[in-house]
C-alpha cells in the first residue's frame, strides 16, 4: 500500500526541509556557531513495526518528545545516542558564560524545542492549521523495544522518518527524528 503520492511526499519533503533550516538558523543564534540541519532520506510508514527491524541495534539512547497538539495530533521523537546528546549539550553549553547553571538535560530539552517548534510552524503555516508543540520530555531507553511498546500504547496514525545530519565545527552527528501523526494526516494532504 502506497501512503502517500510522489506530489505529496515532494510537498511534506519540503516542509521538512524548511524546518530544519529554520532550526538550524535558531540553533546557530543560540551557539553562536554554524549549524546547518539536514535531512538525508525521509521514509512515510503506515505502523511502527518498521522500529524493530531497521533500529534493533540501537541501544542505551536519549529520546526526547514533544506532543503536536491541536488541528492535527501526533508527537515528535527525536533520539539521540548518549554520546551524540553529549556532543550537542556540550556545543550548546559553550555559547553560556555559566554552562553548570544549566545542565545538560535542559540543553537537550531546548535543543528539541527548537527543532520540534520550527517544524511545527512549517506544518501550521503550510497546511494552514493550528497545532503547536507540548513541552518536550526526556527519557532514556536503554533498547529499541522499550520504545516500540512506548509507541505501542498510543494511537493509530502515520509515522516520518527522517534520518538527519547536525553539522557544526566540524562535527557530524546523525540522529533520528520519528514523527507520528494520527490519522487526521491524511485528511489534511487530501484537502
Amino acid at each position: 500500500m502506497q501512503l502517500i503520492d510522489a506530489t505529496e511526499k515532494r510537498l511534506v519533503d519540503e516542509i521538512i526541509n524548511r524546518g530544519y533550516q529554520h532550526a538550524a538558523q535558531s540553533f546557530s543564534s543560540i551557539t553562536g556557531q554554524n549549524v546547518t540541519i539536514e535531512a538525508t532520506s525521509i521514509e512515510y510508514k503506515s505502523d511502527h513495526d518498521y522500529i524493530l527491524e531497521d533500529y534493533n541495534d540501537l541501544v542505551d539512547f536519549i529520546v526526547l518528545q514533544t506532543d503536536i497538539i491541536g488541528s492535527l495530533g501526533g508527537a515528535s521523537y527525536l533520539l539521540f545516542s548518549k554520546e551524540e546528546s553529549k556532543v550537542v549539550s556540550e556545543m550548546s553549553l559553550a555559547a553560556f558564560g555559566n554552562p553548570d547553571a544549566i545542565g545538560e538535560t535542559a540543553v537537550l530539552k531546548e535543543v528539541d524545542n527548537i527543532i520540534s517548534a520550527a517544524m511545527i510552524t512549517e506544518l501550521s503555516n503550510a497546511f494552514k492549521i493550528s497545532i503547536y508543540g507540548d513541552v518536550p520530555q526526556l527519557f532514556e531507553v536503554k533498547s529499541i523495544q522499550s520504545l516500540y511498546k512506548h509507541f505501542n500504547k498510543g494511537t493509530v496514525g502515520y509515522y516520518l522518518l527522517a534520518h538527519t545530519n547536525f553539522t557544526f565545527e566540524g562535527q557530524l552527528i546523525s540522529p533520528v527524528f520519528i514523527w507520528k501523526m494520527d490519522d487526521s494526516l491524511m485528511n489534511v494532504l487530501y484537502k
